[in-house]
């Protein structure tokens, strides 16, 4: 599973990750506040292929944050964000 990039970088209230999978599996998102601490977990099945995920962001404060993405308890890809 590869995660290709999540648009727009500036984000309001939705977001979407582009993924691209060789096999179905479970995408876990982590994404945590500039202190570290975790402000929100999403989980999602995935297909095997191309896909967008939606992403609603609108419970995040406005700030700084980084999206860990794991496939199982595999590492996939820090990405950093502003949240408006």
């Amino acid at each position: 599973m590869h995660i290709q990039n999540l648009q727009p970088g500036l984000v309001d209230n939705l977001s979407y990750v582009t993924i691209l999978a060789d096999k179905t599996g479970k995408l876990i998102l982590k994404v945590l506040d500039i202190d570290g601490r975790i402000a929100k977990t999403v989980v999602a099945n995935i297909n095997e292929g191309r896909q967008q995920l939606e992403l609603n962001m609108a419970d995040l404060h406005s700030g700084r944050y980084v999206m860990n993405a794991f496939s199982g308890d595999t590492f996939l890809k820090s990405i950093r964000f502003v949240k408006q």
